[in-house]
């Protein structure tokens, strides 16, 4: 049976979000050199509002990550309780096998 690892890659979503801090970052030293226009005030909400949307997503991912890290764990312990059993099997029907010839 092929077993299947499903890989999760949370990179490009902290990328996102470390370019949209930049992008903040960017935008509130323009705003706080300039005169505070309007249309910098509203590009700065723009960026919090995209801010606040990739950090949600990150904790998301974040949690999806933690819970299949969880559910790998499990599927290895039952893997190994499943392979012990079995070589336990094996060993009892080797045992049995010279009794069955007779």
């Amino acid at each position: 049976m092929t077993q299947t690892v499903m890989h999760l890659d949370d990179t490009d979503s902290l990328e996102r979000f470390d370019a949209a801090l930049d992008a903040l970052e960017g935008h509130l030293t323009r705003v706080f050199a300039d005169d505070g226009a309007e249309a910098e005030r509203a590009a700065l909400a723009a960026l919090q509002e995209q801010v606040r949307v990739l950090t949600e997503e990150r904790d998301r991912l974040l949690t999806d990550l933690e819970a299949e890290r969880a559910r790998v764990q499990r599927l290895k312990e039952a893997n190994e309780e499943v392979s012990g059993r079995l070589e336990g099997v094996m060993g009892t029907l080797k045992d049995m096998a010279p009794a069955l010839q007779d």
